[in-house]
């Protein structure tokens, strides 16, 4: 097996991270609390999870560095929102489901947020990149 540089290895040991039962805990108390009104409100059962590949992830991080090397922007980190398929989207199974997506985002410069999602946040939107569906 190989064996990961000690630089790496601390940088794991710095991250957040949270035990497999911890995760099994949060998706729980996320089905308990808001799965029913959800699955009532869109007349059928919503999506509690999404999944992407390492090789998608590690693609688009990828893509995220090299375009906002070329534009000048220093990109920080990704935002992941929560949304929604429309009603009528061309694939009926997602019609209506939740879903993810990741935006890139980069440090807050000293302007407010005009929707006041991201006042608080850290980091601010980039909006001339595309997002990872």
């Amino acid at each position: 097996m190989k064996r990961l540089s000690l630089s790496f290895q601390f940088k794991i040991l710095g991250m957040k991270k949270i035990t497999p039962e911890e995760a099994k805990e949060l998706n729980q108390n996320f089905v308990k609390t808001r799965t029913k009104a959800i699955d009532e409100a869109i007349g059928k059962k919503d999506a509690i999870s999404s999944w992407f590949s390492l090789e998608d992830l590690k693609e688009y991080i990828a893509y995220v560095e090299i375009e906002g090397k070329a534009k000048g922007i220093t990109v920080d980190g990704l935002r992941i929102y929560f949304g929604a398929y429309a009603k009528n989207d061309n694939n009926p199974n997602k019609s209506n489901l939740s879903t993810v997506f990741f935006v890139p985002t980069e440090a807050k410069k000293n302007t407010l947020e005009s929707n006041g999602v991201n006042a608080l946040a850290k980091s601010s939107n980039v909006e001339s990149i595309d997002c990872l569906l």
